[in-house]
């Protein structure tokens, strides 16, 4: 694959993951399509139905224990935002490797990647909030449901564009922001719940996980690609790491190592990491996240749940790029859709459950009951975001045209 058609790749990613038309990446679409649907899932369910998604198998129910099955990965959110970094890793090294571009015009590139869309849907949240702003607080408070009343409360101060630009992509917010670890203080960085936009919390380690990408891609060092995984290898940049290696040595594409069967069960043992980390994480972890070690970052708010999730879903997402039959299924045309709608779901879910969701739930539970009217909140805020993203994804478009010819036009001479 030459430069140009590596440019048109990244030129349709969606959130720092992209494809081409070739068959053996047209499964990427789809898995990062799946990828921002569990994380819409998990959300929702979250709000609406905070015990059976926080369900452990201590509890000794039967929703205990299908926490404890492959089911409950259709909920986990937190495996999904792993899958997403590991693509980026993959897709975006071959791009900078080969790219003409200068270092600053693919930052800049990556900055209005991920900028515009953050933008529009802090816009789009900011005018939700107008009308739905409060629902949520109300109808947590009466129906117990404390996720959903301690999210989605955008302090008066906060100017959405600076929420979109300056907290979602450059800084981060309070306990996953990468900026702490260059000395930025946590107290002066936003708390997510203030967000218009939760997810937001994302862009700023997709922002930095490129410029990560950007840098061993181009000095094609070893040494430095080993000395970035010992210092990161407490953080969700590990998983752009991961991806990185990937793409050298061409695991996702054509290069099958493994046999199908030998791929499969690497799948298996990541997923089920992933689904263990949820309620258990063995002690060798427990200690490492907890080491007192100053040059190494922390686990993400310090929970070893978060970092099995990192280890897991590295190894499930390599799986998957090895193991041919799966990535036959995923390439399919009507898969494939909806990947378009990757990033846009993942953007505009958040106002829609916390705003439009609790409004239904308020409406409804008087004369549907509490049980049936979650239920209704949780279709309905499902049916919205992906109708509503099928309109963002103009604005995704956009972004895309923009980032390209950003970087087009700063070529090294």
């Amino acid at each position: 694959m030459n430069a140009t058609a590596l440019d048109q790749v990244a030129a349709r990613d969606s959130a720092g993951i992209a494809t081409d038309d070739e068959r053996r990446l047209a499964y990427i679409d789809t898995l990062r399509g799946l990828a921002s649907v569990q994380v819409l899932l998990s959300h929702a369910m979250l709000a609406f139905f905070t015990g059976i998604a926080m369900a452990s198998p201590a509890s000794g129910t039967l929703m205990g224990y299908l926490a404890a099955s492959p089911l409950f990965f259709l909920i986990d959110g937190a495996s999904a935002v792993c899958i997403f970094f590991v693509l980026s890793g993959y897709v975006l090294t071959p791009l900078f490797t080969h790219s003409r571009a200068t270092n600053g015009a693919i930052i800049g590139s990556r900055f209005l990647r991920l900028g515009i869309p953050a933008l529009a849907a802090c816009g789009f949240s900011a005018l939700l909030f107008q009308v739905f702003g409060g629902y949520n607080q109300t109808v947590g408070a009466v129906a117990k449901l404390q996720w959903l009343a301690e999210g989605w409360r955008p302090a008066a101060q906060l100017w959405f564009v600076k929420d979109a630009l300056v907290n979602g992509v450059i800084l981060g917010f309070q306990d996953f922001s990468p900026a702490q670890w260059f000395g930025f203080p946590a107290t002066s960085l936003a708390s997510m719940a203030d967000s218009y936009v939760t997810p937001l919390w994302t862009l700023s380690i997709e922002f930095y996980g490129s410029i990560l990408v950007l840098l061993l891609a181009r000095s094609r060092s070893w040494t430095l690609l080993i000395l970035a995984a010992l210092l990161l290898s407490r953080t969700y940049l590990l998983c752009f790491l991961v991806g990185h290696v990937a793409a050298k040595f061409d695991l996702g594409g054509k290069r099958l190592l493994a046999p199908w069967p030998v791929a499969a069960a690497a799948m298996a043992i990541g997923l089920a990491v992933c689904l263990t980390g949820h309620f258990w994480s063995p002690e060798p972890v427990v200690k490492f996240c907890a080491w007192s070690v100053q040059i190494l970052p922390p686990c993400p708010l310090g929970r070893t749940d978060y970092l099995m999730r990192v280890y897991g879903a590295t190894v499930f997402t390599v799986g998957i790029m090895q193991c041919a039959p799966i990535r036959a299924f995923l390439a399919h045309e009507r898969l494939r859709a909806l990947g378009r709608l990757s990033f846009p779901i993942y953007l505009t879910h958040w106002p829609i459950i916390f705003g439009l969701g609790s409004f239904v739930l308020v409406a409804s539970e008087p004369w549907a009951g509490a049980r049936l009217g979650r239920l209704l909140a949780l279709v309905v805020s499902i049916a919205v975001s992906i109708f509503a993203a099928t309109r963002f994804e103009a604005v995704d478009q956009i972004a895309l045209r923009v980032s390209r010819a950003w970087r087009r036009q700063n070529v090294a001479s």
